[in-house]
């Protein structure tokens, strides 16, 4: 079975908000699509995809069901004042083998790629 995985970068933030909230989010004119799994590019000082999480629900949030409007502004501040595209995400899982940044070259937009493919990829540029 195939499992469509969308590999996103993240900050800090957005890492703990997924980590310990169980959700990512992102302005829906990103067009991030549907996928079973997201995984989580962590930029420096990590510099790799470390952790991944199978998606439960995705749903368009218009007005704070998901988030506390405190929440949703903090994340899309810094974007654009939009709805949100939000992905329900079960328990985050390290990967056994983080996927590497080689060369400075990370996750800059967003990648699709399978599950099986990013637990055999060493770098980025495997995937």
């Amino acid at each position: 079975m195939s499992e469509r995985t969308l590999v996103v970068p993240v900050s800090d933030y957005s890492f703990k908000q997924a980590m310990n909230r169980s959700f990512y989010s992102c302005p829906a004119s990103y067009n991030r699509g549907p996928s079973d799994v997201v995984a989580f590019y962590r930029g420096r000082p990590v510099g790799a995809i470390t952790h991944y999480a199978r998606v439960e629900e995705i749903k368009i949030e218009e007005d704070g069901d998901t988030l506390t409007r405190t929440d949703r502004l903090r994340m899309l501040t810094h974007h654009f004042d939009e709805p949100a595209t939000v992905f329900i995400l079960s328990e985050l899982r390290e990967l056994t083998n983080p996927v590497m940044s080689k060369n400075g070259r990370g996750v800059q937009g967003t990648v699709y790629t399978e599950l099986k493919q990013l637990k055999e990829s060493d770098t980025i540029q495997d995937l």
